[in-house]
């Protein structure tokens, strides 16, 4: 069911809404009620988890699980033709734990490899790579 099939509601919009001032951040349901909170707006964490998996569901956003335990992650995916969420992989920090999301040529070669040579379609929205970002590398060195 896409997004203009389901009924909005008052909650729904608040709740996208935040997403899309919030542009390409990936933010989680308690980053959402932080930022309601501080907007004046009285939306309950329940009510935001429950908008989130509906506007999900509607591909109105996206959902990220960067890994087991940890909470999912929320981006507006752009179906209204306004600020569009690219396709994008991500790099995850091993040590400071920041999430990097990256649109790059040569990483949709690579799924375009895998794509073509082994017949998997790769799923960016999901996909991870793990590593030490420049940052905590610099760091490490100076240590």
């Amino acid at each position: 069911m896409n997004g203009n099939a389901q009924r909005k509601t008052k909650h729904g919009k608040t709740v996208l809404d935040c997403l899309k001032e919030n542009g390409t951040r990936h933010l989680t349901a308690k980053d959402v009620a932080e930022i309601l909170r501080k907007d004046g707006k009285d939306v309950s964490t329940a009510t935001i988890y429950r908008q989130l998996e509906k506007l999900t569901v509607s591909g109105e956003i996206r959902k990220y699980i960067t890994s087991p335990g940890e909470s999912a992650c929320f981006q507006y995916a752009g179906n209204d033709g306004k600020s569009k969420c690219e396709q994008h992989f991500h790099l995850k920090c091993t040590v400071c734990e920041k999430l990097f999301h990256v649109s790059c040529d040569y990483l949709d070669k690579l799924e375009e490899h895998v794509m073509e040579h082994h017949g998997f379609y790769v799923d960016n929205t999901r996909t991870v790579l793990y590593g030490i970002c420049g940052e905590c590398r610099k760091n490490k060195q100076n240590r």
